[in-house]
């Protein structure tokens, strides 16, 4: 009896041994049941309607009604089973699956969609993305139509992302706004378990799930029990962590790692641009920058492709103030702008010589009057990009005669002195994954200071053109229309990645960086 018993555990013990063992990419941060991963920053919060950014921890505790395909050409049914658009634009009907559930299994319906959108817009800093909607109908338990007070494209971009998630409304009335962030209820394919502050949240698979998205094999429960999210700043920290297997995903790979993952057979990653742009905003009300002269001397005396060869392919160069990553992006106008402004130092030099300014003293740098052509450049000290480009575009502008004096200062402070028009030059960035946030950069809208009336018609008639076609025209009539005033010069998107055990397998990642994990598996 106790051989059999021995025998038994023998066994046993085996079959844990094997179940532990792990391969391909050497995983040992869990079994085949467990993915974990590595971000950089800890959240503010699980409620989406609550926080101002988000991450991949809210890619998985909700899902959109719709989601936008892979390269943003098309929008197809995510969360709802179908979806009409009437031809005016007017109308959005959205079809639920029967017997739809929120992932604490409390019944969601059209009702539910509702009072997600009207919680939205009343506690969301995003509730201007929604604000064309000024009727919700629930035609019955699993329709529910949207009418807009006119045709408003830009708001799929919202209405595709985290931000469009369904949220437990009668939850978060029940449980008080601080207690539900930090455990939302929503209707993604994960729900929160665990959050240890300064450390992980855990997830646990959502039973109720599925999806209609048909860009994915598995549209019902995800494949994993849980999925741990740590949170670890250091990003070389990040590095070890997946090198040694203790996680299986690490997002915000270092540019310094980058090629060293990609050589390495244990590893898999996945790269993706910046959905928007890194730019210099320009002072156009004081001198010497209220000088267009001077203004589009600095943006051809900019050689962007030997400030991408510095930075280390980090950065993709970039002309115009959208990424092939937004919605509304023209590699047509792209092209077009990057040849009619390339790198030329001498009509740079020539510019700034009708502005007035020459080398009289033959000290390398051009003046006016006796007085050095010097500008002040705010640039970030958390941005990693911005901050090495820098004394890159410093040496650059030396070459045709400015002086580029650098102040640091954090991203939020240069927001700030833009704002209060308390600037020379600054360096700015945005991302969004459609090109309606152009409206929010250059317009009255802003906030900013800098508006322009031209500028302005462009971007309205712009966010209220249904057809794509049509839209794609207006950005780059916009384009013509800021470049005549040029307030401002693009200079690269980000180029990111993330990196990922040999073992998993399943994981895409769209041109604008979203992460869809319905078919990720840990061999």
């Amino acid at each position: 009896m106790k051989q059999k018993k021995l025998i038994a555990l023998l066994v046993v013990l085996m079959l844990v041994l094997t179940g532990c063992g792990g391969s391909g990419g050497g995983s040992s941060s869990a079994d085949s049941k467990t993915l974990v991963i590595a971000i950089q920053d800890e959240i503010e919060g699980t409620d989406i309607q609550q926080i101002g950014w988000d991450n991949v921890v809210h890619q998985l505790i909700y899902s959109p009604l719709v989601t936008y395909n892979d390269d943003l050409s098309k929008i197809e049914p995510c969360f709802a089973e179908s979806y009409e658009v009437s031809d005016d634009g007017l109308e959005i009907t959205f079809h639920l699956f029967k017997d739809s559930k929120f992932a604490n299994g409390d019944p969601l319906t059209a009702e539910s969609v509702k009072k997600s959108v009207e919680r939205m817009k009343e506690i969301s800093e995003y509730a201007g993305d929604v604000e064309a909607i000024e009727k919700i109908e629930v035609v019955d338990e699993t329709t529910v139509k949207y009418f807009l007070s006119k045709p408003a494209p830009y708001m799929w971009a919202s209405l595709t992302s985290n931000f469009g998630g369904v949220v437990n409304a009668d939850k978060a009335k029940d449980l008080g706004k601080d207690e539900f962030n930090r455990a939302a209820v929503g209707n993604g394919p994960y729900m929160v378990k665990d959050w240890q502050a300064g450390s992980q949240i855990v997830l646990k698979k959502n039973p109720n799930y599925r999806t209609a998205n048909p860009d994915v094999k598995n549209q019902e429960v995800g494949n994993f029990d849980e999925i741990i999210i740590r949170f670890i700043p250091d990003e070389f920290t990040r590095v070890s962590e997946l090198e040694a297997g203790n996680v299986d995903v690490i997002y915000d790979v270092p540019a310094a790692s980058v090629k060293n993952l990609q050589d390495n057979p244990d590893v898999t990653t996945y790269d993706y641009k910046q959905a928007g742009a890194t730019y210099m905003m320009m002072q156009t009300d004081a001198a010497p920058l209220n000088d267009i002269k001077i203004r589009e001397a600095i943006n051809i005396g900019l050689d962007r492709d030997a400030l991408a060869d510095a930075l280390n392919q980090i950065v993709s160069p970039l002309y115009g103030f959208l990424s092939e990553a937004q919605a509304g992006y023209s590699a047509d106008k792209e092209a077009e702008l990057a040849k009619q402004y390339k790198h030329d130092s001498e009509k740079a030099k020539a510019l700034l010589k009708e502005a007035g300014y020459e080398d009289s003293d033959n000290d390398g740098y051009v003046d006016k009057n006796g007085k050095k052509l010097t500008i002040e450049y705010a640039s970030p000290t958390d941005k990693a990009s911005s901050k090495a480009a820098a004394p890159v575009i410093q040496e650059q502008l030396k070459s045709i005669g400015i002086d580029l004096q650098i102040k640091e200062y954090e991203q939020a402070y240069i927001k700030q002195l833009v704002k209060e028009n308390d600037y020379q030059m600054a360096s700015r960035n945005y991302v969004w994954n459609d090109a309606d946030i152009l409206y929010y950069v250059f317009t009255e809208a802003s906030g900013y200071p800098w508006h322009d009336a031209a500028v302005t018609k462009t971007l309205e008639k712009a966010r209220y053109t249904n057809d794509a076609k049509k839209r794609q025209k207006e950005y780059e009539a916009f384009h013509d229309a800021i470049f005549a005033k040029m307030p401002a010069v693009s200079l690269f998107a980000d180029n990111y990645c993330i990196a990922t055990g040999s073992n998993i397998k399943g994981l895409i990642v769209t041109n604008d960086g979203r992460s869809v994990f319905n078919d990720v598996t840990k061999e």
